[in-house]
């Protein structure tokens, strides 16, 4: 029985760490990487339109994870960076297509763009964003899973906890390398965990 409570305390420890998300050098240093990838895009029609030989496949001038923190993380700036700048584009860039279209269209608005901003001011409650935590939860035999658990806390010192799950796509030009993840949890469910968490 003595060593079911030292695992449980070990256990509950090694889940309680928590990083707390930079929400001004986030959204920067998206913004970076966005413009970044358009410039270099440009560079690559550049070469391909000069060029009459078969080019085959262009590779970025440095590795996309080499050195970076964990790839789940990537998901989750994208998705604070739109809420952030207040970029749709950049907030539904975060998320699966299936999982986020499937959003959009629970809507009986027929503007997409107005549903996609009504999604975003409730998550951030109007732009009120102070401070996010961030954790990858645990799953079998303590490994990460792709459970993200974030705490949102706003202006107003309230707080929400929200788990999101996360599904990574690969590319298939490179099959070793790491892929990109996105947020499978739908956008209403976001919202309906924050609502609940601030009763």
């Amino acid at each position: 029985m003595a060593i079911l409570g030292v695992s449980l305390f070990i256990y509950l420890d090694i889940n309680s760490d928590k990083q707390r998300i930079e929400l001004d050098a986030t959204k920067e240093e998206v913004l970076k990487e966005i413009k970044d990838s358009k410039e270099y895009t440009e560079k690559t029609i550049q070469l391909a339109e000069g060029n009459d030989q078969d080019i085959g496949y262009f590779h970025p001038e440095h590795a996309e994870h080499e050195g970076k923190e964990d790839p789940k993380k990537d998901a989750i700036k994208y998705f604070i960076a739109g809420l952030l700048s207040n970029n749709t584009d950049i907030f539904l860039s975060s998320f699966y297509v299936e999982s986020i279209s499937q959003d959009l269209f629970k809507s009986k608005n027929p503007d997409k763009d107005a549903v996609t901003k009504e999604i975003m001011d409730k998550i951030s409650r109007n732009g009120t964003l102070k401070e996010i935590l961030y954790k990858v939860n645990k799953g079998f035999l303590n490994t990460d899973s792709n459970t993200i658990s974030l705490t949102i806390k706003y202006d107003d010192q309230k707080e929400a906890t929200v788990n999101f799950d996360l599904l990574t796509l690969s590319d298939s030009h490179h099959e070793d390398e790491i892929g990109t993840y996105v947020i499978t949890t739908s956008a209403w469910d976001i919202i309906k965990q924050i609502e609940a968490s601030l009763q």
